[in-house]
């Protein structure tokens, strides 16, 4: 029976991170005038109580499961977008992982780390994918935009989490 609770809790996660995601790049973005491809990163905001709630194998197991159906359902699969979205997760995810388990850092402290590291994830892949150095100049201000974002998406999150024990 506590299997198949985790594993429909699981189920729901990852429908519900697959529907922000999918929702956030479909709606209109003023923020996107002035920083392209800027995004609030909704979805990771179950990435994260997947982790707070149950693991870090929750967590992998949301935020790829996430990438691959949003990538399927908005035909982006093994496209650019779908690098930058898979390259994006897995540093973010390492580093909450890390600093979830090694640092012990809230869900705040985790979103603000993981936040950054998606951006240099993104940023990473689109160096190699457009094979144009100078986008690590972009970096700076991604990583600036991460801190409120990061807290942002770490406060509904601790919210959530502290709600559901």
């Amino acid at each position: 029976m506590r299997n198949t609770k985790k594993l429909t809790m699981v189920a729901m996660m990852i429908a519900l991170s697959v529907v922000f995601h999918t929702v956030e790049g479909m709606v209109w973005n003023p923020a996107e005038f002035v920083v392209p491809g800027f995004k609030l990163g909704l979805a990771n905001i179950v990435g994260l109580i997947a982790l707070f709630k149950f693991d870090s194998k929750t967590m992998i197991t949301v935020n790829f499961m996430r990438v691959m159906i949003s990538s399927l359902l908005t035909g982006t699969i093994l496209g650019h977008v779908f690098w930058l979205s898979l390259s994006g997760v897995v540093l973010s995810t390492a580093m909450a992982i890390l600093l979830h388990n090694k640092v012990k850092l809230s869900p705040i402290g985790v979103s603000i780390g993981a936040s950054a590291f998606h951006c240099i994830g993104q940023i990473l892949m689109a160096v190699y994918l457009y094979n144009q150095i100078r986008m690590v100049f972009y970096l700076p201000v991604l990583l600036l935009l991460s801190v409120p974002t990061g807290i942002v998406t770490g406060i509904i999150s601790q919210m959530v989490v502290k709600r559901l024990k």
